[in-house]
């Protein structure tokens, strides 16, 4: 008989199972257990449930530490999980359409609606799956070309079992599923993960006292459940189904009423009130969170929410219109009274949480939960993947306890900045000011016929991704999911670089219909970093002129680019034209000691990459220039070379003990002994931020007060020929892509590389082009589009050279133009800078 999986420690390799459970799909291992040694089920204890009946856990490693259930569990009394009918009826998004359909058009196809639908996100998990699969490689298919087989998992045994290192020994598990499973599904198919939460899994733990939530065993959400297809419907198992693939919805923040703390917390949390009644205070005003839980799924909804239903937001259920919310008024520079709700259909209350950017914390932070070691022999938990929350915590905006950076004049959480953007307000920080004051916040009415509030937060949620809402459209049609591609299983399958079967491969290419939001998010990108050229006025031909550039973060209240550092890039472009022959002229690079047309263009084939000699890192064609300076972050297994593989990625200043083991300030190794440990990070650079050094490399630019919120660059020269012939016009772009070439091309396959020729062939910005017409805005044949954030353009006149004529203009599209895209971007092109060019 097997000990309960909540309480694994003291588990050895003969309690294991070795079961090769894809060919085993009617055996169902289960079996009633005592509770072992270090915890106590809830029979008989503070909750009154009866003894649980578990399942062998797969994914349980036995040093994992303590985390609680997604809801507040003394709710499930009288409102236990699942609750799939309840996501599906009075919480089904289209049905809040029926009164909120301005909130509802607004969400539609936006990237938390299309949390699931999202490719990147699910051919992303089912390789990383794949990576840290509990059954070694037995998921893996054989691909249908008879190519050899991959090998994905370091830490795979022959005989359908993974043996995972945990610093000071080693576990084995076995059966289909991934240590991932949960960790992945948290905050992309929200319902789905709380619904695998049954009560019963819910523990005590002796030792610590602390509440441990463990999930259903079967979850397994990349399988395709025998239909070839990754993420497939398990209706009975609440795996992928409706709900779930309607994202980040509704109910989900809107029965946000507590948080919980997650593996590798950076932060200490107190206890919160539950909803039901106006809550208006934080849980400690003196932590720098107010004493929420911030990252990797931290949220805790309220059952009794969701089964009323009743909603938490910005509106009270009693009456405070005489009193000021002394919060948003200080954002926005004017009294703003606390609005009373108007719930004719159902409950609702004013819950703080709603209006702070702790709320969406719960979800962007990201922080690799796994306690083990790397291929390498390196730590991997405490990986700090994405830092969204805390870059902006430690930024201007951010009114928190020990922020010295904070800076009244410009408070913002990310509710006002990214649910204050709508049509022609870019909602950034250098949109939301007008003569060093706020501009007025948005208003209107949040349901049909309700009244106008002073306050209106728009639901678009826009941020830096204008590639993904493109492939993928609205997320619901009517009541139904809306189409979306569909990912065979066979994805990642062959080790052949030359099988289609070696990247992503789609099945179907469906997508919603058409939404705003791609168009929104340049609109965000373009007001998030302004760029400064400055060059001398006039050279003499034969020369060199310097050209200066700064780039400020202004717009970003968090680093730019933040999150996804898989994906995410930005970088600098200079290009020099003689503007009467329209020959780009030569610019030289101090730093590379390199001369080239041009800085900053897209490579035409693949190359090495030289800002990582010695390691075969390849960059695939359609990649940014790699000796154009770049804003992003790199991870690394801790060889100092680049991975894609961020669960095996080595925080590279975590603090650790002899042993290789995270320790916190005390020197205690931070596990299920210590599981409020908070781990230590060194500043090796000194810049402050505790976080960037994980990486391997971060040169994203920091949000403003701080120094790393601008960068300088004064390495490049134009090169002026003895024979030219008209005056020069001098170019700097700040250029954004939401999918780095290798990423788009091993995450999306034929989205991306369409004509499946293994080459991405963008066609824009000196890419490869293979003579096909982009077929959208913005302008791009195959993969995600370079976006200019911001453009500026310089005329050093040549002396000697006489100025022949007049600019001459032409725009796209051209005058007269038929079948333009609908959301075309008019563009004037001059034969060289102009100034005081109307908008009009």
């Amino acid at each position: 008989m097997l000990p309960s999986p909540i309480v694994q420690a003291g588990l050895t390799a003969d309690h294991q199972l070795s079961l090769n459970f894809r060919n085993m799909s009617t055996i169902f291992l289960a079996t009633k257990c005592n509770f072992y040694k270090r915890g106590s089920g809830i029979n008989g204890g503070k909750y009154g449930y009866p003894v649980a009946t578990v399942h062998a856990r797969h994914s349980e490693l036995p040093n994992r530490i303590p985390e609680p259930a997604p809801y507040v569990l003394e709710e499930t009394k009288d409102n236990p999980p699942p609750f799939e009918r309840q996501w599906l009826t009075s919480n089904h998004p289209p049905l809040c359409q029926g009164c909120h359909q301005r909130i509802y058009q607004e969400w539609n196809g936006s990237m938390m609606a299309n949390a699931w639908r999202d490719p990147a996100w699910r051919s992303a998990f089912l390789l990383l799956a794949r990576a840290t699969a509990t059954d070694g490689n037995c998921d893996i298919p054989d691909p249908p070309d008879k190519t050899t087989k991959a090998k994905l998992n370091p830490f795979a045994n022959e005989d359908c079992t993974s043996t995972f290192d945990l610093g000071t020994t080693s576990h084995t598990t076995s059966k289909s599923g991934s240590l991932l499973d949960e960790f992945c599904s948290r905050c992309h198919m929200p319902t789905n993960y709380m619904d695998q939460y049954a009560v019963d899994n819910i523990q005590i733990d002796n030792e610590t006292g602390f509440e441990h939530g463990v999930a259903n065993p079967d979850f397994d959400p990349t399988s395709d459940n025998g239909t070839g297809i990754a993420f497939a419907t398990v209706q009975g198992k609440l795996r992928n189904t409706a709900s779930g693939k309607l994202g980040i919805s509704c109910a989900i923040c809107h029965t946000q009423t507590e948080s919980r703390y997650t593996p590798y917390h950076v932060h200490k949390k107190n206890a919160q009130q539950a909803g039901g009644q106006d809550i208006f205070g934080v849980p400690d005003p003196s932590l720098p969170s107010l004493g929420y839980g911030i990252g990797a799924g931290s949220f805790r909804l309220s059952p009794r929410a969701i089964r009323n239903p009743e909603r938490l937001g910005p509106l009270t259920s009693a009456d405070y219109q005489d009193r000021k919310d002394p919060y948003i008024s200080s954002v926005f520079g004017q009294d703003v009274q606390y609005q009373k709700g108007e719930f004719p259909f159902h409950k609702g209350s004013y819950h703080v949480l709603t209006e702070r950017a702790e709320s969406c914390g719960a979800c962007h932070n990201v922080t690799n939960p796994l306690q083990i070691k790397n291929p390498l022999g390196k730590w991997v938990g405490g990986f700090t993947m994405e830092r969204t929350y805390s870059e902006w915590a430690n930024s201007r905006y951010a009114d928190r306890p020990g922020n010295s950076n904070f800076d009244p004049k410009f408070k913002r959480d990310c509710q006002t900045c990214h649910m204050q953007q709508d049509y022609g307000l870019a909602g950034t920080g250098k949109s939301l000011y007008a003569g060093g004051r706020p501009v007025a916040p948005i208003r209107g009415s949040a349901y049909a016929g309700g009244s106008e509030r002073e306050i209106y937060y728009s639901h678009h949620f826009i941020g830096g991704n204008a590639y993904m809402p493109r492939l993928i459209g609205e997320t619901a049609f009517g009541y139904a999911v809306a189409d979306y591609p569909e990912l065979s299983a066979y994805s990642f399958s062959s080790a052949d670089e030359s099988s289609i079967y070696n990247n992503a491969y789609w099945i179907t290419e469906d997508r919603g219909l058409p939404t705003q939001h791609g168009r929104l998010a340049w609109d965000r990108i373009r007001n998030s970093v302004s760029l400064q050229l400055d060059i001398r006025e006039s050279a003499s031909p034969g020369s060199k002129v310097p050209v200066s550039l700064t780039v400020i973060n202004e717009g970003s209240g968090h680093n730019f680019p933040t999150g996804f550092p898989e994906g995410r890039i930005a970088w600098v472009s200079v290009r020099a034209f003689d503007t009467a022959s329209g020959e780009e002229l030569l610019i030289y690079d101090t730093i590379w000691d390199r001369t080239s047309k041009g800085v900053g263009y897209l490579t035409a084939s693949d190359m090495l990459d030289p800002n990582f000699p010695g390691c075969n890192w390849r960059l695939p064609a359609g990649s940014p220039d790699p000796y154009a300076y770049q804003f992003r972050a790199v991870a690394t297994l801790g060889d100092d070379c680049p991975t894609l593989a961020l669960p095996y990625a080595t925080p590279l200043n975590l603090v650790v003990n002899d042993d290789g083991m995270p320790i916190d300030k005390n020197g205690k190794v931070i596990d299920r002994d210590n599981p409020r440990g908070i781990p230590q990070y060194l500043d090796l650079d000194g810049d402050g931020d505790l976080y960037d050094d994980s990486f391997l490399i971060d040169t994203r630019l920091r949000p403003l007060p701080n120094s790393e919120a601008t960068v300088k660059l004064d390495r490049y020269q134009v090169i002026i020929p003895k024979d030219i012939t008209g005056q020069i016009a001098v170019t700097a772009a700040v250029y954004y892509q939401s999918l780095e070439a290798f990423a788009a091309k091993k995450f999306l396959g034929n989205l991306a590389d369409t004509d499946l020729d293994f080459k991405l062939e963008p066609g824009v910005l000196g890419g490869a082009a293979d003579g096909r017409e982009p077929s959208g805005e913005p302008a791009v044949v195959e993969g995600a589009p370079p976006v200019p954030v911001s453009v500026v353009s310089r005329v050093v006149k040549v002396k000697g050279v006489e100025d022949k004529g007049a600019p001459t203009v032409h725009t796209y599209p051209a005058s007269g133009a038929i079948n333009v895209y609908e959301d075309v971007v008019v563009k004037a092109f001059f034969t060289e800078p102009v100034k005081h060019v109307s908008k009009e």
